[in-house]
Parts: C-alpha cells; structure tokens; sequence
C-alpha cells in the first residue's frame, strides 16, 4: 500500500494490489466489512461496539451498533457498481450534513492482480476542523484500509 502525496485539503489516496478478482474484493469490502473494520480502536462505543455494518445497495446505510445505544449513523452509499466502484458519504457520529466522501474502487491489472484504490475526499464540508480531521484519517486509513482490510483479504483468499 503507497500513501499517495496530499495537498493539504486534498484528497487522501491509498492503494492495494491484491491476489484477488474485482468482485472477490468488492465484496470482502463491503458485506464484509464489520468482519475487517477494526471496531476496538476506530468506533465510536470502542468496548461495547458489537460491528460497523455496510448495508447493500445505492441508498445503504453504514451503521454502527453498540451494546446499550441506538444504531450510529456513519454514512450513505451513493455509488455502488459491485466488482467495479463504490462511494459512500462518511460522518461517524457527526451531523450527517458534515458528510466527507470516500471512493474506491476495483481494477484487474494486466498481471492478473486486483488494484483496490481507496480516496477519501470534500474535507472542506466539516469546516475549520477539517485540517486536523484529515491528518487523522491519514493514519486511520493506512491501519483499517491498509493493513486491516488487506489482511482480511489474504486470510480470506487462503
């Protein structure tokens, strides 16, 4: 995985070759994904979080649901082309109307690997903390995309 460069409210890139077919990846992402998503450090209950859940379909909810609280809303899908492209809105626990966005998508490569290519972007819609924001999703992606995700993956595939 190679952090690409950033401009300062830029968009964050990540990028994995895997072993995999686009469609074997797209769905290890997605209806998978409280199986890969790393509930103990990046949820908002930590301890009592029960899983993050990517609901199918254009119009799919991201939820987190914990032990002793109502469903938290993370996010929308508002792309979703399975083995190909999928786009979500993405505000754990804020005001879903201080939304980023995240892309990513699913490509072969002339060497029979899968590019899985991660962008999270629109930092300017949650205002003056968004520098900070982004900085720590840096680092948040490079853990859950990075090496959570990509070692879903290869124990998944083996």
């Amino acid at each position: 995985m190679t952090p690409l460069k950033n401009p300062e409210l830029g968009p964050i890139k990540f990028e994995l070759t895997v072993a995999v077919d686009p469609d074997h990846a797209f769905e290890a992402f997605t209806a998978e994904f409280g199986q890969w998503w790393p509930t103990d450090t990046h949820s908002l209950s930590k301890k009592d979080c029960i899983s993050v859940d990517m609901h199918p379909g254009l119009g799919g909810e991201i939820t987190e649901r914990a032990r002793g609280r109502t469903n938290i809303a993370w996010g929308r899908v508002e792309i979703w082309q399975p083995g190909e492209h999928l786009a979500f809105t993405w505000h754990p626990g804020w005001n879903a109307g201080d939304y980023t966005r995240v892309a990513v998508s699913f490509d072969m490569n002339a060497f029979g690997r899968c590019m899985i290519r991660l962008e999270h972007k629109d930092w300017q819609n949650v205002g003056d903390i968004a520098p900070a924001l982004r900085q720590g999703y840096l680092k948040g992606w490079e853990h859950a995309f990075g090496e959570c995700f990509a070692n879903h993956l290869r124990k998944r595939r083996g």
